[in-house]
């Protein structure tokens, strides 16, 4: 069992990548320190990289851990060449403004770059832009960036890239507390344990505050207030080997969002549902499918 609770703490996790030949597979690999005592080690293996990554800037970030407030598209932002349509988070922007694109393309509302979560798509289809809020009670083990869309794999929504987001699976009961300024909360709970020839979890967090105020205090008027967001998420993920390298994966996850601009008439508001079966049939031959 594992518990963590800070006012304002800073995780520092360390990463490494094993990767073989050419013609081999490539496996992500966190490793999370939790006391000077132990390490933790958890491998995320999807497909095998396409051939055309070779002609592509491939980027792979390892150090996404998110127990003590550490926000997705945050963590994403600090990779060149990947632009957001809003410097806000998504504690802040409106929904239907955080766009995501790569490729020096400049940012825009519609992302031009795919986000992807175990294989299954995350971007909305008629607008574009991305639900960050929905990622935040999944684990992450980190993400693959593929800056240009030549491979042609990902499809016409890969225009400038793609942003493939891996889950990880912690078998155990954790979780996590946080308290900040203007009565911000974070608090994350997760159990995972064995299933068979697998491993299933289910995970869990709710954020809120007051939020601040986003306009200047120079140029305030009267209708100007705080952004105060409410975000809350569950989720239940499960992989159960099926014989040699084949995988199949089970996914479902819930989450609300509300968000306040800070004026009347600017409230926003995101209830959703996701679900998805994914079956791997061989990773190293590139070979999958999604539902």
């Amino acid at each position: 069992m594992r518990w963590t609770m800070g006012l304002a703490a800073l995780a520092l996790p360390a990463g490494a990548m094993a990767q073989g030949d050419d013609t081999g597979d490539e496996v992500v690999i966190a490793c999370k320190r939790i006391d000077p005592e132990e390490i933790v080690v958890t491998a995320g293996g999807n497909l095998a990289p396409s051939p055309a990554d070779r002609a592509q800037s491939v980027q792979i970030l390892r150090d996404f851990d998110q127990s003590l407030g550490v926000r997705v598209e945050n963590r994403l932002r600090d990779e060149a060449g990947l632009a957001q349509f809003r410097r806000s988070d998504a504690r802040s922007a409106h929904p239907t403004s955080q766009g995501v694109t790569l490729r020096g393309l400049g940012g825009n509302a519609s992302s031009r770059a795919l986000v992807l979560l175990d294989g299954v798509p995350q971007t909305d289809p008629f607008g574009g832009w991305i639900a960050w809020s929905a990622f935040d009670n999944v684990p992450l083990a980190g993400a693959r960036i593929v800056r240009g869309g030549g491979s042609g794999v990902d499809g016409a929504g890969a225009l400038a890239g793609t942003i493939s987001l891996s889950s990880t699976i912690d078998p155990s009961v954790h979780g996590s507390l946080a308290y900040g300024s203007r009565n911000a909360t974070d608090i994350v709970a997760g159990v995972g344990g064995a299933l068979g020839t697998g491993e299933v979890a289910i995970d869990g967090r709710w954020a809120r505050g007051d939020g601040f105020v986003p306009i200047v205090a120079g140029q305030r008027g009267l209708i100007d207030r705080a952004a105060p967001y409410d975000q809350a998420g569950l989720g239940l993920r499960a992989r159960v080997d099926v014989g040699g390298d084949q995988r199949l994966e089970v996914a479902v996850r819930g989450w609300r969002d509300r968000r306040d601009r800070g004026t009347d008439f600017t409230q926003s508001q995101i209830d959703g549902l996701d679900a998805s079966i994914r079956y791997l049939l061989d990773p190293a031959s590139g070979w999958q499918a999604s539902l």
